[in-house]
């Protein structure tokens, strides 16, 4: 089965499509390809927007161009690192509370999730395009957050055998409140 149909068909059920996916015996390979798909849809995601930013915050000495390539740059070198320390955190955090999974599982279930909600963070950029209303792209941020969140906390259940998604979803998102919380408390003062 394509990676396109699986996706639309995990939206049937989270749990059930990463039982699929472990059943499926997949690779390294496949799951690095995973992420890669992923920040690629969220790239085209974000390239509206960032055009607009480097547009706006283009100097005489920096074109908008080299912000643009600096954000594609980071969005395919530095993210990549980011998330698969993001899964090995994940994966001791569960082993804390006897997750019995590994750290390649915490992986798949990672980028899995990602590559499961980018197709609705395109469809939001398109609904933020042609309705530029401010209230509506908070709106539809948190709820992509949220939504993620869930898809991840659920994969992540399943990936390190937990009887329910609920607790990872909760320590998914309150540890990310947390963290803007800490992070607007260092930077803001």
């Amino acid at each position: 089965m394509s990676a396109t149909s699986e996706i639309f068909r995990a939206y049937r059920g989270f749990s059930a499509s990463m039982q699929r996916q472990l059943a499926s015996n997949p690779g390294e390979e496949r799951v690095f390809a995973y992420l890669v798909m992923a920040l690629l849809i969220f790239f085209v995601a974000r390239a509206p927007a960032l055009l607009k930013l480097s547009a706006a915050a283009a100097t005489e000495e920096i074109s908008s161009v080299a912000l643009f390539v600096t954000n594609l740059v980071g969005s395919f070198f530095f993210a990549p690192i980011m998330l698969y320390g993001l899964a090995a955190l994940a994966h001791l955090i569960a082993k804390l509370f006897k997750g019995k999974g590994g750290f390649f599982e915490a992986r798949l279930a990672l980028f899995w999730a990602l590559l499961l909600v980018s197709p609705l963070a395109l469809l939001s950029t398109i609904i933020q395009t042609a309705l530029p209303i401010e209230w509506l792209s908070q709106g539809l941020s948190i709820a992509m957050f949220l939504l993620f969140a869930y898809v991840w906390g659920s994969c992540l259940a399943v990936a390190e055998q937990f009887k329910s998604a609920v607790w990872p979803a909760l320590a998914i998102i309150l540890t990310a409140l947390g963290l803007i919380f800490l992070f607007r408390e260092l930077i803001i003062g």
